[in-house]
């Protein structure tokens, strides 16, 4: 079950394949087909790539600690000059029909995906652009010398020749499919993370970073959301009493604190549905789905919570206040029409004491 859930993740793109276990993957697998190449050359009987197979399973087992040291270039190196010079060798030895060639086509893309872990990938990708260069040249170079010239060795056996075919054509189908379902998975990780990222990058683009409240650009989609609906709804304009006074008697650190204080017994405040966003320097707006009195309630609620909430600043102990004012949206009005008597309201809670509400 578990193996079933990490394939499944391999596949969307939620679990990430590292680095170290594609490259122990891939020198794992030429590993065991060069063991069974042992097999064929000894069966041929060409002693030459029969140890020259048995050197290059021995060389590949040497990668694994290169790997775990996270050595990657060492064994990128060492699987571009291997692969070409073994088909180039094979189809030298015992002719083009086993089909040693097409392990140069299978491993160019592979070589391209392993380039993105090395420390300098863009080197990587020009290295791997070599290197495909390089495999179609072998390729067509073999292709070429297996017109006109006889193997160095040879078999009577169709059947052992067609078997180490399909043998050679299904390890390297095997290799383009696995590193093909690597490749898919590799890009929904990317996308996953990209739209994580955008998600993150839209939160902050409409948060203001102070209070964590929207900011004016958001709030104005939500009002332009909620002119657009049905539904009845109020605007409570409010404003931080004295604010100037509090940043020339205590400097700005203590208005930034106050205003984190006021949001924090502002956000307690407002219902699940509401909106609300730092209008200004010390202004916020709340939009409520309620009507105006309900709004009004909301409002006082606020009003009250602000009054009682303590912040100590360089030992001093700040009192903040707040005048609010409410105004309820009329569908055959505007947006900037019920902005505007909120904050009449507002200012006429201003001009008559403060620290109160105005509806």
């Amino acid at each position: 079950m578990k193996f079933t859930y990490s394939v499944k993740g391999i596949i969307n793109g939620t679990v990430r394949i590292s680095d170290r276990t594609k490259y122990s993957v891939i020198t794992a697998a030429i590993a065991c087909v060069h063991v069974l190449l042992v097999y064929v050359f000894v069966t041929i009987g060409s002693l030459p790539m029969t140890v020259y197979n048995i050197c290059s399973v021995a060389g590949y087992l040497l990668c694994l600690p290169f790997i775990r040291r996270n050595a990657l270039g060492w064994v990128f190196a060492y699987i571009c000059v291997e692969v070409p010079l073994h088909s180039m060798l094979a189809i030298y030895t015992a002719g083009w029909d086993f089909g040693f060639a097409m392990y140069l086509i299978a491993i160019v893309p592979v070589g391209f995906d392993m380039s993105f872990a090395l420390k300098n990938p863009l080197r990587g990708i020009k290295i791997s652009t070599i290197f495909g260069i390089v495999s179609f040249a072998v390729f067509i170079s073999c292709r070429m010398y297996s017109y006109y010239n006889l193997p160095l060795y040879s078999t009577d056996s169709t059947l052992f020749v067609q078997t180490v075919y399909f043998i050679n054509m299904l390890c390297t189908f095997t290799l383009l499919l696995v590193y093909s379902l690597i490749f898919a998975s590799e890009i929904n990780a990317a996308q996953t993370v990209l739209r994580q990222k955008n998600a993150e990058l839209a939160k902050l683009a409409s948060k203001d970073t102070l209070t964590g409240f929207y900011n004016r650009r958001k709030m104005h989609e939500y009002l332009l959301d909620a002119a657009g609906g049905k539904e009845p709804f109020s605007l409570i304009m409010s404003d931080i009493d004295n604010f100037k006074k509090l940043n020339d008697s205590y400097g700005h650190d203590c208005g930034d604190e106050a205003l984190k204080a006021v949001s924090d017994a502002c956000r307690g405040c407002i219902a699940e549905g509401d909106r609300i966003c730092r209008w200004g320097g010390e202004e916020f707006l709340i939009l409520t789905n309620r009507s105006l009195d309900g709004a009004a309630d909301t409002a006082e609620k606020i009003r009250s919570a602000v009054e009682n909430c303590s912040l100590v600043f360089g030992g001093n102990d700040i009192k903040t206040t707040m005048t609010l004012g409410v105004a309820e949206f009329d569908p055959s009005s505007t947006i900037d029409k019920v902005i505007t008597a909120a904050d009449q309201k507002l200012y006429a809670g201003k001009n008559s004491g403060k620290n109160r509400v105005v509806k």
